[in-house]
């Protein structure tokens, strides 16, 4: 399993038709990413990534499930867009909807399944440490 570039690569382009990533706002359109990740009824798209940030997008079918050291165990805010995912963390188990978050501080494990007839997709932001990321 490993990241891919292969989705369709983040573009920019000014008024003069040039590519340029240098503007102050950058649209990403639907199925832009800068790296995907595709395995078991997952697909994790990195679209945004700026200093110790990442914005992921993670689109889980019924019945897939991943954990938290495939995001890159960081802490992380996760938004539900679409379905009911269900965050397991040690003794703990939450049912979210569309609109709940789930915050992880800590490193502690967890996992995200869908055990729903519909697809889930929840965005997610990871507050990268640049020193551990430096290091591994």
């Amino acid at each position: 399993m490993a990241w891919h570039p292969s989705c369709v690569s983040l573009r920019e382009t000014s008024q003069n038709g040039s590519k340029s990533l240098e503007s102050a706002a950058n649209i990403v359109r639907s199925g832009e990413c800068i790296r995907s990740l595709q395995h078991r009824g997952i697909l994790i798209r990195v679209i945004h990534e700026s200093g110790a940030l990442q914005v992921v997008r993670t689109d889980i079918d019924p019945g897939g499930a991943f954990d938290n050291f495939e995001l890159g165990d960081s802490p992380a805010y996760h938004l539900v867009l679409d379905g009911n995912p269900v965050f397991r963390a040690s003794n703990r188990l939450d049912h979210l909807m569309p609109g709940d978050s789930i915050v992880f501080s800590d490193a502690r494990p967890y996992t995200v399944s869908n055990n729903a007839p519909s697809r889930s997709v929840i965005l997610t932001v990871l507050f990268r440490d640049s020193n551990r990321d430096a290091r591994s």
